[in-house]
């Protein structure tokens, strides 16, 4: 049997991180994309309608961000 080799990757190149759409976000101050992030990744600049963002260090792309956005302002 020949072994094969596999491609160790370091876990600092991810292919999927989410990113916010600004033109569909309402930056609601109740986010469910906010409070569903399982590492905190998703961050606001001040309480009421500040800028949503996502930062990219802290973000597994496990895509829940996606799944309860209920204006689809969040993609990979």
């Amino acid at each position: 049997m020949k072994k094969q080799k596999r491609n160790n990757k370091k876990s600092s190149s991810k292919s999927k991180i989410a990113k916010i759409i600004e033109l569909k976000c309402d930056k609601s101050p109740f986010c469910p994309v906010k409070r569903v992030c399982p590492t905190g990744a998703v961050e606001r600049a001040g309480f009421f309608m500040g800028k949503i963002t996502i930062n990219d260090e802290k973000c597994i792309g496990c895509g829940k961000c996606i799944q309860v956005c209920p204006h689809n302002a969040v993609s990979f």
